[in-house]
């Protein structure tokens, strides 16, 4: 057939999609999404992703007064001709028929494909995860990791598998503290021999290669600007959906913040999910853009003391006061390790629409990776320079639907 690929080309691309499934993390390890694509290109590439509902409880005979008219809520997810992550590669066929050059092939495709991937999901956690373990020293013992186990279950944010991503230094600390335990059997002795982790707090733990760098902030100063700066969760307006998870914020008297930064307001307390209690821990919010004195922050400001359509949703004991302090928090340069719950996390993927390229008489060749994820591997040659192009590609996007079920660890921050 004139789109078959020759057995050399066969073989080395049966070899990535193994490498793939062996070492690629997150694909594994967050919630896939895969969109019809045709439905995909009609929407724009954009589509919307239900949020839980929630509602009020009320107590006693006679709720005739109480009852509301629930409100769903959807999140954007996007996936654009941008998100196609590709290897293109040209050989001749003198370098196919050396089996050396083939699998330096190999070895790079698994690497690049795979660390891509697992790279946008941890960055994306990182830019937009609003829960926040900020700690003075190191983290490196069982109670600095497990300070995201409290943030979560005080929050009421955990709703099923949890996973933590640690950079290398975290994870070489937090190893060679269990290590040092008094017995070498089980847990400590992998941490000794491989600094292999077991689950800390009820996350599953992941020692990884990357953690995104979170600049430390010479912010200060800041106030808010004006009282009952909030957001009532809507589900459309002007025949729109409405993305609920962020808000502006009005600003003044500070300097030189900067997007990506952490913070909490004087006041604002996080609350548990579902009980609105208050958990005595200032809430902290993430700045996702600036705009002279407006940021736009996440979450939004949604308090437990507002209105009927509001307290469903709450997520602080309630809204900032004029004035009120703000405090940045990661004020020291580190790379940051990740948190989340599994079902926050979405790696969305689609299959590209490859008949065109198959009807040319292009070689295609596909394959499903044990996460679900598609490789595609495409060739075409030119008779002329006796050169074969080959493009290896993966389509795929992450997003974090629940800024509020993800979050980051910072250490040394003083």
């Amino acid at each position: 057939m004139a789109n078959s690929f020759s057995q050399n080309i066969d073989i080395f691309f049966d070899e990535v999609v193994s490498g793939w499934d062996a070492t690629n993390v997150t694909a594994k390890n967050v919630s896939l999404y895969k969109p019809e694509v045709g439905a995909l290109a009609v929407g724009g590439q954009t589509f919307y992703r239900p949020m839980p509902l929630m509602a009020e409880m009320v107590d006693g005979r006679d709720v005739s007064s109480s009852t509301k008219d629930l409100i769903e809520l959807t999140v954007p997810s996007t996936l654009t001709e941008s998100h196609i992550r590709n290897i293109p590669v040209k050989f001749t066929g003198v370098d196919l028929a050396n089996p050396h050059i083939r699998q330096n092939y190999v070895d790079m495709s698994v690497k690049l494909l795979s660390n891509k991937v697992d790279v946008l999901v941890a960055n994306e956690i990182a830019r937009v995860g609003t829960l926040a373990v900020i700690n003075t020293g190191s983290i490196d013992t069982y109670d600095d990791a497990a300070e995201a186990d409290a943030l979560m279950l005080e929050q009421q944010a955990s709703k099923g598998q949890r996973k933590m991503l640690l950079n290398p230094r975290m994870a070489k600390n937090l190893a060679g503290n269990l290590a040092s335990r008094g017995t070498m059997t089980g847990a400590p002795m992998d941490a000794y021999t491989k600094s292999m982790l077991p689950p800390i707090g009820g996350f599953d733990t992941f020692r990884v290669d990357y953690g995104r760098t979170i600049t430390g902030s010479a912010g200060s100063g800041y106030l808010v600007n004006g009282a009952n700066q909030s957001l009532t969760p809507a589900s459309t307006a002007s025949g729109l959906p409405v993305d609920n998870r962020t808000q502006t914020l009005a600003v003044d008297t500070g300097s030189n913040a900067a997007v990506g930064d952490v913070f909490t307001i004087a006041g604002v307390f996080a609350v548990g999910g579902i009980n609105k209690q208050s958990t005595g821990q200032l809430k902290t919010f993430r700045i996702l853009a600036i705009n002279g004195a407006n940021w736009t922050i996440a979450p939004a400001i949604i308090p437990a003391d507002g209105t009927a359509a509001q307290k469903p949703y709450a997520n602080v004991s309630t809204t900032p006061a004029d004035n009120a302090a703000i405090t940045i928090k990661n004020i020291v340069t580190k790379p940051a390790s990740v948190f989340y719950e599994q079902s926050a996390v979405e790696l969305l993927h689609a299959d590209f629409p490859l008949d065109q390229f198959r009807e040319t008489g292009k070689k295609v060749r596909t394959a499903v990776t044990d996460s679900g994820v598609r490789i595609v591997m495409l060739s075409d040659s030119n008779v002329e320079t006796l050169v074969g192009s080959y493009r290896m590609f993966v389509w795929c996007n992450p997003n974090v639907l629940n800024y509020e079920l993800a979050g980051i660890m910072l250490e040394n921050q003083t």
